[in-house]
């Protein structure tokens, strides 16, 4: 079909050009008997000119012969024969045809760089109001809608956009074009059977952005201009929509902090406003309870339990005010040096009430170096870990607390024979407010601020944390990084 369409679009230049040299001959015929026959040329060249703007190089040297051979066989003597008498005419002859093929291909390149020009302007045009359009659309929805119009009407097509993850696509055309780079389908090398056209650009990391291409008219292949152009369409929606996508995270950053910093004003002034009253209250029960022997058995019970609550709560606002130091930044540290055995000791004496008859086990492999820490925040640090295991574990369960070091750490590991963690729930739990769903933790009465508090500190000192659950033992562990000093060379 294509060659059929192309010799009769040949036949049509050829035929058009045999037109115009015939026309030029009866223009001259009149003019035969009354100026000289070298004048008639021009007005072949002419001709020949007419031919190379409009039809091409082909039908301008066609042209020029058949020029030539008009000029021979009608106006040199004898008349109506390829003879003639004057043996000049083969200067003439020469001159006519050389002069015929430069205008004629000098014309025809003039006209077709013209036309590439005309072209290129018009593409210019084009993508312009496409990139024009794009830019005024406020979300990637009405960008694809538009471009989705905007290119169907330009290629008399339909028009499908894909968005895909590389690494999550299984159809084989859409995957083809994500790793070929190249368009696939409709006359081209990959898949040219196919008659829609895929042409991918990368929008951010492993998404793609596909368009996939289905003419509408007869001829329904793509020129390789087309193809291109079709390219250039995709890879410029593809940078609009990555700009759409920067500046949607822009915006929901900027609002995430400003959520971020209410929330931790809100923190902070409630836990200031909870602290005094907590803390007259706690004073009033602590007097009521140094009379407990004059107060009836049952009394001094409700109080007693009233003041474990009344900890509980001041312990709660403690970690308020913490967490909204650390959230905000403005958590100081008051480093000193300390063994890190020593801070441990420490929290372990605090948390010997609440432990009931759980063991806490040591090991300390070799000797390990002094650390500079804020000694209190890590202790609390350890002590948040040891109450997160004993809510975690059985009364009569283990908990070992492991220490070691390399060149440039101190690693803390505490482990515990409770359930374990989660799958999935390895980094969430270090999250403000989450608690799992254990009978321990609700038992417990757990806050979700614990561990974060953990990760916030740890973090402030330039160390990591991270939580795993045991195999094929049961339990969890929670491994915590303290850096060593540097060392200074002397």
């Amino acid at each position: 079909m294509q060659v059929q369409t192309l010799l009769k679009s040949n036949f049509a230049r050829f035929a058009t050009a045999f037109g115009i040299v015939g026309i030029c001959t009866i223009i001259c015929l009149p003019l035969r008997d009354k100026v000289a026959a070298s004048s008639l040329p021009m007005i072949y060249i002419i001709g020949v000119v007419i031919a190379a703007s409009k039809l091409g190089i082909g039908p301008s040297i066609f042209s020029s012969i058949l020029s030539v051979i008009a000029f021979n066989y009608y106006f040199t003597q004898p008349y109506h024969s390829l003879d003639f008498y004057d043996n000049s005419y083969y200067f003439t002859f020469g001159v006519m045809f050389i002069t015929s093929l430069l205008v004629g291909s000098m014309t025809a390149q003039m006209s077709k760089l013209l036309d590439i020009s005309r072209k290129e302007e018009k593409e210019t045009h084009i993508l312009y109001d496409f990139a024009l359009g794009l830019s005024t659309q406020n979300n990637p929805q009405k960008m694809m809608e538009f471009a989705r119009d905007f290119i169907g009407n330009f290629f008399d097509a339909q028009i499908i956009f894909h968005l895909k993850n590389k690494k999550n696509t299984t159809e084989k055309l859409i995957l083809l074009a994500i790793n070929s780079n190249e368009a696939i389908g409709n006359s081209c090398k990959i898949e040219g059977n196919n008659s829609s056209l895929y042409v991918s650009a990368k929008i951010d990391n492993n998404d793609f952005v596909i368009l996939q291409t289905i003419p509408n008219f007869k001829n329904n292949k793509f020129t390789r201009s087309q193809i291109i152009l079709q390219q250039t369409f995709v890879s410029l929606l593809s940078s609009a929509l990555k700009s759409a996508k920067a500046t949607e995270d822009a915006a929901r950053n900027k609002i995430e902090s400003e959520n971020e910093k209410l929330r931790n004003v809100l923190l902070s002034s409630l836990s200031h406003d909870l602290r005094t009253p907590l803390t007259i209250m706690n004073g009033k029960i602590s007097n009521l309870l140094k009379y407990r022997k004059s107060l009836p058995r049952d009394g001094v019970n409700e109080l007693t339990s009233l003041w474990h609550q009344l900890q509980k709560l001041q312990n709660f606002v403690a970690n308020l005010l913490r967490m909204a130091s650390i959230s905000s930044g403005n958590l100081k540290l008051n480093t000193e040096y300390y063994t890190i055995a020593e801070i441990i000791g420490a929290a372990i004496l605090r948390i010997e009430d609440t432990k009931g008859n759980r063991k806490i086990l040591n090991s300390i492999d070799g000797q390990i170096p002094l650390v500079n820490v804020d000694g209190a925040l890590i202790e609390q640090v350890v002590l948040n870990l040891l109450d997160n295991a004993i809510s975690h574990t059985n009364d009569d369960g283990i908990i070992k607390i492991e220490l070691c070091h390399n060149s440039r750490n101190i690693v803390i590991c505490i482990k515990d024979d409770g359930n374990g963690i989660e799958d999935g729930q390895e980094k969430l739990i270090f999250e403000r407010f989450k608690t799992t769903s254990s009978n321990h933790d609700s038992q417990k009465g757990g806050t979700g601020l614990g561990l974060a508090i953990c990760k916030g500190i740890i973090e402030a000192h330039g160390g990591t944390i991270i939580a795993k659950s045991n195999s094929p033992q049961k339990g969890a562990s929670f491994e915590f990084t303290l850096p060593l000093p540097k060392v200074k060379n002397e």
